[in-house]
């Protein structure tokens, strides 16, 4: 316990760019952590995520991607926006640019989407998580994952 105290610094994660606030609070980001975020549909969880991931990404942190509300296509679009802090729309020129900048950070995407065999998720993201020394496994949305759970228990009923 004193080492705790007197290497706190040692103790500290990965420190985020863009949520500089956070570092104060959580003291970094740490493998074996887990965080959940939670809130109403439409209240941002996903853009926040994005941005928090890109952060770690930028940092060094091997990152999972599992979205099984939002499919890859377009949630890649919206972190390329956030990653060139351009608006690609109107700066479409940008585009070769900021993909080969987005192409070096440590990201990955699961292939599931929608509701998902829960047992088939956990082994693909554990390998992943070995394969590509995976730090950091985003989950989204959680509920579309445990749906087909929550199905089975009550077709088994």
């Amino acid at each position: 316990m004193y080492l705790e105290f007197v290497n706190s610094e040692q103790m500290e994660g990965v420190k985020w760019k863009r949520f500089q606030e956070f570092n104060g609070l959580l003291r970094g980001f740490r493998r074996g952590e887990m965080t959940i975020l939670t809130g109403r549909t439409g209240s941002g969880k996903t853009t926040f995520l994005s941005e928090y991931s890109l952060d770690l990404c930028m940092e060094g942190v091997n990152t999972l991607w599992g979205s099984f509300e939002v499919k890859n296509v377009r949630l890649i679009k919206m972190l390329l926006k956030q990653h060139s802090l351009v608006n690609l729309d109107d700066n479409v020129q940008e585009f070769d640019t900021v993909a080969e900048s987005f192409q070096k950070l440590p990201m990955y995407f699961s292939t599931f989407h929608g509701a998902a065999e829960v047992d088939a998720v956990l082994e693909a993201m554990a390998h992943a998580v070995y394969v590509h020394d995976i730090a950091h496994v985003i989950i989204d949305n959680i509920d579309l994952i445990f749906s087909s759970v929550f199905k089975l228990l009550i077709f088994h009923r």
